[in-house]
C-alpha cells in the first residue's frame, strides 16, 4: 500500500537510530563542561591535544549510545546480492 499523503514519508529503522542517536550525542555534548579551561591553549599542539581528547569524548558518547540501540542481526532482513 502506497503512502497517499505525500506530506508524511515513512523512516527506516537506521534512520530512526541515526536521530537518536544524533539526539542523545547532542544532550550528552550539552550536559558535559566545557573542555578547554578559561585560557584556551595558544600553542598548535597543545590545541591539537585538546581536539583529540573533544574528539574521544565525543566517540565515548556515540558508542555508549550506540550499544545501548543495537539491533541485532536477526531483526534485519537478510540481503542477497545478485550480480
Amino acid at each position: 500500500m502506497k503512502n497517499q499523503d505525500p506530506t508524511r514519508s515513512r523512516m527506516t529503522r537506521r534512520q530512526l537510530a541515526g536521530a537518536i542517536l544524533t539526539t542523545a550525542a547532542t544532550a550528552a555534548a550539552a550536559q558535559a563542561p566545557p573542555s578547554t579551561p578559561a585560557s584556551a591553549p595558544s600553542t598548535p599542539a597543545g590545541e591539537v591535544q585538546s581536539a583529540r581528547e573533544q574528539n574521544q569524548r565525543t566517540a565515548d558518547t556515540l558508542a555508549a549510545a550506540w550499544a545501548k540501540l543495537q539491533v541485532p542481526m536477526e531483526t534485519e532482513p537478510a540481503f542477497h546480492f545478485t550480480a
